[in-house]
């Protein structure tokens, strides 16, 4: 994991490769456009702002042709669940081995 101290740095540099922000847009869509067991962590990045702490997690997947960057703002009280972004992008029933908890965010 890379830590950054800007946030529209990494979005630049990533939007230059090809990466899209994961907007509303792509929230509003039905799991199954995006579901493909070929996603690929390509980065997570820890942003350290005056708010708090930011994860910015790029996906890549080539049978969907898409790169998408998603924003994960954390509160100190949370922890971020990986398990809402996996299963938006996984196919679940196909994944019945998988074991998935929280990640602690220091």
């Amino acid at each position: 994991m890379e830590y950054r101290t800007s946030l529209s740095e990494i979005l630049q540099t990533l939007a230059s490769k090809g990466y899209r922000l994961a907007d509303e847009q792509i929230a509003a869509f039905p799991d199954e456009p995006l579901q493909s067991d070929d996603w690929r962590l390509d980065s997570v990045q820890r942003v350290l702002q005056e708010q708090g702490k930011t994860l910015v997690i790029a996906v890549s997947s080539t049978r969907r042709h898409m790169k998408l960057v998603f924003v994960e703002i954390l509160s100190s009280f949370n922890d971020f669940l990986p398990i809402t972004l996996l299963r938006r992008l996984f196919p679940m029933e196909h994944h019945a081995n998988f074991q998935l908890g929280t990640v602690n965010i220091r």
